[in-house]
């Protein structure tokens, strides 16, 4: 098992090359599953096992709930990987797990199986769950165990399976779409009946809340609230995709751009630099090389003390591939190189040379002004 920690993961694992992570939220979700089924569901279903009995079939049961989930994401994976796309990592969080690709499949056919992967994997193993259930010669912890694990992995393939962007069943029905009315409109129908579905169980958790069933109420406002609000993203990620597709970075980059020298203090940057225009970050230089970026975050990590004493050079981040990019790299690329080293802005290179600034206030306004004038 691997011990790495990336903000709120926890990596766990690597399966066929995939880094497996578990979200801080699992842990809440987790313990609640474990006490639900130790203190709830195996006592009235099996009362006349002991308390011990019930306790360690509700961890074994929760443990292989999660991994029955962590299967079915496998399954979207393998399909995703013949179809010749990668996963970048799985990570399970409250509301189950998710996989994420690298990039949108390249057509309908391709997002069709790879939705489909993961209910069929929830099948198989509610079919084997409850084959390993009926045996003569199990014993009755293990088959209560094994019947629970049956139903919960059916109910699993049914829930993805309901037609609600981003669902399996969402996506299975963009795949189908896809090929006659294209991948926005079909990705807009798809958003629509999520959308649709997620009011559908909030306001279902208001009537079991107002109905006194409290915790069945507050899963079904939280889930249609995350389907809601995940729903909306992925439209918007796929009018993003549209609004990029032919632009490189540069097309949005700023050019020229003004930089701050690595011997001075951080204090003398904030003066002459970020006071003087507001802006996020600058180019760090020594000489006529770049060594670095100056964020308006690393002047606001140290006191006002510390940055009469601290160099432009002690406080930079480094110049590295997470935040460099090349000006003929798609912007597609660039923002999501972006988002993932978190400083709002890249710093454009060629050749070792200095030729501009990525900036996400940048790329807002390009798109702004190309979709105002009609391109």
């Amino acid at each position: 098992m691997a011990s790495s920690v990336r903000t709120d993961h926890i990596q766990i694992a690597r399966v066929l090359g995939i880094p497996i992570y578990l979200h801080f939220s699992w842990l809440i979700v987790f313990a609640l599953i474990v006490w639900t089924l130790s203190t709830g569901y195996f006592p009235a279903h099996y009362p006349d096992l002991p308390a011990s009995s019930n306790w360690a079939k509700g961890l074994v049961a929760s443990v292989l709930f999660f991994v029955s989930i962590l299967l079915h994401e496998l399954g979207h994976a393998v399909v995703a990987r013949r179809h010749g796309l990668r996963t970048r990592s799985i990570t399970l969080f409250i509301f189950g797990g998710v996989a994420q690709l690298e990039r949108d499949p390249k057509d309908g056919r391709a997002e069709f199986w790879m939705a489909a992967a993961g209910p069929g994997v929830s099948l198989v193993l509610a079919g084997i769950f409850y084959a390993s259930a009926v045996l003569p010669f199990v014993s009755a912890s293990i088959a209560a165990v094994a019947k629970y694990l049956a139903v919960i992995n059916l109910l699993l393939a049914v829930f993805n399976l309901v037609p609600a962007f981003p669902m399996d069943g969402g996506r299975l029905l963009r795949g189908a779409l896809w090929g006659s009315i294209g991948k926005a409109r079909a990705t807009q129908v798809a958003s629509a009946a999520g959308s649709v579905f997620a009011y559908f169980l909030i306001v279902a958790g208001v009537f079991s809340l107002l109905a006194g069933n409290t915790l069945s109420g507050v899963w079904y406002v939280l889930i249609g609230w995350f389907i809601k609000d995940a729903s909306a993203a992925s439209y918007q990620q796929v009018r993003l995709d549209a609004a990029l597709r032919g632009l490189s970075v540069r097309d949005a980059m700023v050019d020229p751009v003004a930089t701050v020298s690595s011997s001075g203090s951080v204090a003398e940057a904030a003066r002459e630099h970020f006071m003087r225009t507001g802006y996020g970050g600058y180019p760090v230089t020594r000489g006529d090389a770049t060594v670095g970026l100056l964020c308006l975050k690393d002047v606001l990590r140290l006191t006002q003390e510390e940055r009469e004493s601290t160099s432009v050079q002690g406080a930079m981040r480094p110049l590295t591939d997470a935040i460099v990019i090349d000006p003929d790299a798609p912007l597609a690329t660039a923002i999501a190189g972006m988002a993932q080293a978190g400083t709002g802005r890249l710093v454009v290179m060629q050749s070792d040379r200095l030729v501009g600034l990525l900036t996400l206030h940048g790329v807002i306004r390009r798109l702004k002004v190309r979709e105002e004038l009609g391109g």
